[in-house]
């Protein structure tokens, strides 16, 4: 079997495929590379195609445009590996730190891996450290502050995922890896964590889509992730306290992040339609003042919001 399954979704990365799989062809282990090229409108299927020529150990998948969720479900369907790392196309790795967690990996066979990142930003890098040599139980790790909302600094054993059925929410456009990141999380036995650099993210990166993407399917993206969570849970029998505490999260930054400009009556409908089915489940969701001055008016309750993020937050 092989060791190590990188996926990478592509999509519209021409400028940037090239150095992230020549950074991803430095790990020593027995590995793959695995890149779907989601229906890019650019060269990158043709630069990917060159690169595979070049590198044996790299496999190339093609889509039409279905967005990230979709293009590394695909990736995971062709992936062989024992244990799963997830790296985007503008992005690059650590590989001499891939290789130190992989060790790790092998004496904690049945947790998840979780390691720190690199921020690359255009006024220099920011690290953003975890805990170090610190095993958390799933219960332990959902409520702590140490949850990673990236896919990109885990490494996944492939069982956990292949046995639960665990997927990327196709369909939701924000907030998908922290999605994907809880229903492994709540599959899993622990979640070991070292704080080693394994990722370089890329904030140098202008056409990356939380950076451009303003529509009403990003904005409620938190609150479709939220049912997505509890529908999984229902389907594999998990508990839904276990995650209550990031479904509550996910409902604030709808809250804190989404709810700058206005809605449509109907956008302001569907809105409360999900918070009202959402409260079902989470407890600390419909306890919640905000929750509560949403239900008297969404209109009322979504001023209040833009105020308090405002003049509070100062956002």
């Amino acid at each position: 079997m092989v060791k190590l399954s990188i996926i990478v979704p592509a999509y519209n990365a021409e400028k940037f495929i090239s150095n992230t799989v020549k950074h991803l062809s430095k790990v020593q282990s027995n590995f793959e590379i695995v890149v779907v090229d989601d229906g890019s409108k650019d060269n990158t299927l043709n630069v990917c195609r060159h690169l595979e020529n070049e590198y044996p150990n790299l496999f190339v998948y093609t889509q039409p445009n279905s967005g990230v969720s979709a293009a590394r479900n695909l990736g995971i369907e062709k992936a062989r590996g024992k244990w799963f790392f997830f790296c985007d196309a503008d992005d690059w790795v650590d590989a001499g730190n891939i290789e130190e967690i992989l060790c790790l990996a092998e004496k904690h066979e049945d947790q998840i891996i979780l390691a720190g990142m690199n921020f690359v930003k255009s006024n220099g890098t920011n690290y953003h450290p975890v805990p170090d040599n610190v095993k958390f139980t799933p219960e332990e790790f959902l409520i702590s502050p140490a949850f990673q909302g990236s896919s990109c600094n885990y490494l996944f054993p492939s069982e956990i995922i292949r046995v639960n059925q665990v997927k990327f929410p196709v369909g939701i456009v924000n907030t998908e890896d922290q999605n994907f990141n809880m229903k492994c999380i709540a599959c899993s036995k622990g979640i070991y964590s070292r704080n080693i650099p394994v990722y370089n993210y890329n904030h140098l990166n202008d056409d990356a889509a939380h950076r451009s993407n303003k529509s009403f399917k990003w904005k409620i993206g938190p609150l479709e992730s939220s049912l997505d969570l509890i529908e999984f849970c229902e389907k594999q029998n998990i508990d839904i306290k276990l995650m209550q505490v990031q479904i509550n999260r996910l409902v604030e930054d709808f809250y804190r992040e989404h709810t700058s400009e206005k809605f449509t009556k109907e956008e302001r409908c569907q809105i409360m339609h999900m918070l009202k089915q959402i409260s079902q489940y989470c407890l600390r969701v419909k306890h919640s003042p905000k929750y509560k001055a949403m239900r008297i008016s969404s209109v009322l309750g979504l001023m209040l919001l833009r105020l308090y993020n405002r003049y509070i937050l100062k956002k």
